[in-house]
């Protein structure tokens, strides 16, 4: 029995270490909560919410819970709920602005707004803006003010860089744009000043991945990064670094091969050359590394230049080399690449030959609600061009049920609109 007893205290205690570890609201009103906050001279944080408020909801039961936002917020603030609904709390809500849910706003003390956040963030966000509401942080603006008094502060250019991305997402119109001109030219400036065989860490290696996203013939950061390749793998990771330079040597051979310049098949020897560690670590079946790059090339350069049997002819050969090794995206992409060159009228001979591609990608246990449902609708369109229009029916019929299971609703109701167009064009 006392075993029992123990259990159960352990247990309770356990459940309300949980819950002390999540957001504490004051139950009362916003009057109440900032005549609490005066006395305990903490600030305030506000959450203006609406009971139809998706996001609100999922801001209170996703990152309020988690145990980092709590303990830090518990300290700081007096925390509150405030419902804009509710008739006595339109006042509130008008004298703070608020004008879109869910809206988080730090208050101080005395009631004069420190910082506000609209709509729904990841927890190291809703942090991060609290700490700059209490002088913890700097604000990028802050941070930008900063760097133009100590310009040669390499510190303070490389956490701008980094964080610039998620503030000018923030802004819009004329502001947007200026900062993005500021930020634009400040990466040059700091890999001017930082050099780039002194960027050999992770902090420094985001920034590349940020600001250095396609690769140029005459590429010096490409160049030193794939010349130095064991170096930066030991500090950062061979599975990141290969990714990246990978991802900027393909993209660029793809870009020449839709331009119709040769120069791809140059580009491509490096992939035996000085690239050759780098791409060691992917595998294609049966196919060599080089192999299966020559095949992909030859088929994006024959696909843009409308030569239709080579571009299947390589794209096959590739399949077959890759064997068991093939993936979803393997069918899908040259699909979507294929739909967009022909501005979706291909020949009949493409379109059954596509119809082959669709049935063995909707085979992938992984293909998702939405893939499975823009894979039907595709091979409901390849069906109609074939004259078969009861199966395309089938097929479309088939999207319409796999849309009903995409989370994204706006998502889920464009693909079903699309889906009925096609079934009344029938």
């Amino acid at each position: 029995m006392k075993k029992i007893f123990y259990m159960i205290v352990f247990l309770m205690l356990g459940t309300l270490g949980n819950l002390s570890a999540q957001i504490t609201l004051f139950k009362g009103t916003f009057d109440e909560a900032l005549k609490k906050a005066q006395q305990e001279k903490k600030d305030l944080f506000v959450d203006f919410f609406a009971e139809w408020c998706g996001p609100c909801k999922m801001m209170a039961s996703e990152v309020f819970t988690q145990k980092e936002v709590g303990e830090f917020f518990n300290n700081r603030f007096i925390c509150v709920q405030v419902d804009v609904d509710t008739q006595e709390n339109k006042d509130i809500a008008k004298r703070y602005n608020v004008t879109a849910l869910p809206t988080m706003v730090f208050i101080s003390r005395v009631g004069k707004e420190l910082r506000r956040v609209q709509g729904s963030v990841p927890a190291e966000s809703l942090i991060k803006e609290a700490k700059i509401a209490t002088g913890e942080e700097l604000s990028f603006e802050q941070l930008y003010e900063k760097y133009k008094k100590k310009k040669n502060d390499l510190d303070v250019q490389q956490q701008l860089l980094i964080e610039a991305p998620a503030f000018i997402a923030t802004q819009q119109g004329y502001n947007q744009q200026k900062w993005g001109t500021r930020i634009e030219s400040l990466f040059p400036e700091y890999l001017k000043n930082k050099k780039i065989e002194n960027m050999a860490n992770e902090a420094d290696f985001l920034v590349l991945t940020m600001y250095h996203r396609a690769a140029s013939k005459e590429d010096p950061i490409f160049d030193y990064l794939a010349q130095n390749y064991q170096k930066f793998a030991k500090e950062i990771g061979k599975d990141n670094v290969a990714r990246y330079l990978v991802s900027l040597n393909n993209t660029y051979i793809i870009q020449l091969c839709k331009k119709g310049d040769l120069n791809y098949k140059k580009r491509l020897e490096r992939v035996n050359g000085d690239l050759k560690d780098v791409y060691s670590e992917f595998s294609f079946g049966n196919l060599s590394v080089q192999n299966a790059l020559t095949l992909l090339a030859d088929a994006t350069y024959s696909l843009h230049r409308h030569d239709e049997n080579t571009f299947f002819k390589k794209m096959d050969a590739y399949f077959a080399g890759k064997g068991d090794k093939t993936e979803l995206n393997d069918y899908f992409q040259p699909l979507q690449d294929i739909a967009v060159v022909y501005e979706g009228k291909l020949s009949e001979n493409a379109y059954r030959r596509c119809i082959n591609w669709i049935a063995k990608a909707l085979t992938f246990d992984n293909v998702g609600a939405s893939n499975r449902t823009r894979l039907l609708m595709m091979m409901g369109d390849c069906l109609k061009n074939t004259g078969d229009n009861a199966k395309a029916k089938q097929s479309y019929n088939q999207a319409f049920l796999a849309s009903a299971q995409i989370e994204n609703k706006m998502e889920m109701q464009q693909l079903q609109q699309g889906i009925q167009q096609s079934l009344q064009g029938l």
